[in-house]
């Protein structure tokens, strides 16, 4: 495969170099860095099961798991597509919290609608994203200064909105039909694996992903190209902005009410699981299955560490600390493996 150099010559990706290569170490080595997390939640799994036999490994653990990562799945999906065009959005959790409390408010207090309320938290939820795109492309501010300001700001209106009550009485029927069981899992989940699998595709087969995902490599060389990489920029703000208002649809709907500032908190595991996805499949590229691979890997470790007995505080230690060693290790890999003309 020939690759172009920082320089603009040509060069020899090390994966096609013939000279010293070893076939099977090199599929080995790929294969490693490419699922080794895969293989260390099998071995929790495996751990946890020894640890707590009847207790960890049963139909109604594993159900109630995966049935309450749903909304942080789709949040942590909502991350990737401005990541992947080279950007950062921290009002996700803010954005996630006000289209939750939109919904609760419209429905649950003042019964309007359930279908009218979801559409005016969607409705909400794209013209933040299109604000934040618009401050970050057209007037340049760093959207990491953008996002941060724009999630304290939809925190306090969402308080504001609420009146700091806790919302409740959200339509029922909607909360029957996300908390439907398919396969000992609510529906809420298979959605946010739906949504994870169109994102995949995206990215992956279509013009549309890959043009983003060159942007995010290389935004000048992508302009000189000729792609719009201001409208498309823009786009993935949107996008963002409308996956995590979806996810708080999702959250409030499940649970049919909430406290606004309780969602703050999900801002870090969605971060977790979008960086630690990055290191799953398909090193170094914002990927949606691994990210989702990523959300399932950490809720297994935490669940398990509190079936054993360890206090709250364990999710954020567990969060930051398997972020920063499982990326670590994995570029450890990588590098090694490209000294080496294995990778």
């Amino acid at each position: 495969m020939t690759l172009l150099s920082d320089h603009g010559t040509a060069e020899t990706d090390p994966v096609d170099r013939p000279e010293g290569l070893n076939p099977s170490r090199r599929r080995l080595s790929g294969f490693g860095y490419r699922y080794g997390i895969v293989f260390v939640w099998a071995a929790l799994f495996i751990l946890f099961s020894l640890l707590l036999p009847g207790v960890f490994l049963t139909t109604n653990n594993l159900a109630a798991m995966l049935s309450s990562q749903a909304s942080l799945i789709l949040l942590s999906l909502s991350v990737l597509p401005v990541l992947a065009a080279g950007e950062i959005d921290l009002s996700i959790a803010g954005v996630m919290t006000i289209s939750a409390t939109t919904v609760g408010q419209l429905n649950g207090v003042w019964k309007i609608d359930i279908t009218v309320s979801i559409l005016v938290a969607l409705a909400i939820s794209v013209l933040i994203g299109l604000v934040n795109g618009l401050l970050t492309i057209k007037v340049g501010v760093a959207s990491i200064i953008v996002t941060l300001g724009m999630s304290t700001l939809l925190v306090g209106l969402s308080v504001w909105l609420s009146n700091t009550l806790t919302i409740t009485g959200v339509s029922p029927q909607l909360g029957r039909i996300v908390n439907t069981p398919v396969l000992g899992v609510n529906l809420a989940f298979w959605i946010s694996i739906a949504i994870g699998i169109a994102l995949w595709y995206v990215y992956r087969h279509t013009a549309l992903g890959r043009h983003i995902v060159f942007i995010g490599k290389n935004a000048e060389v992508a302009r000189l190209s000729g792609l719009p990489v201001a409208r498309l920029k823009l786009w993935t703000f949107v996008v963002t902005s409308f996956l995590a208002g979806l996810s708080g649809v999702m959250v409030v709907a499940i649970a049919g009410g909430l406290q606004p500032t309780s969602l703050q908190t999900l801002l870090l595991p969605a971060f977790a699981g979008a960086f630690l996805g990055s290191a799953i499949i398909d090193p170094g590229s914002h990927n949606p299955i691994g990210t989702i691979i990523a959300v399932l890997f950490l809720a297994t470790g935490i669940n398990g560490l509190i079936l054993l007995g360890a206090d709250s505080w364990v999710n954020n230690v567990f969060y930051g600390a398997a972020v920063i060693l499982a990326v670590t290790f994995s570029r450890i890999i990588y590098v090694r493996a490209r000294k080496k003309n294995v990778v």
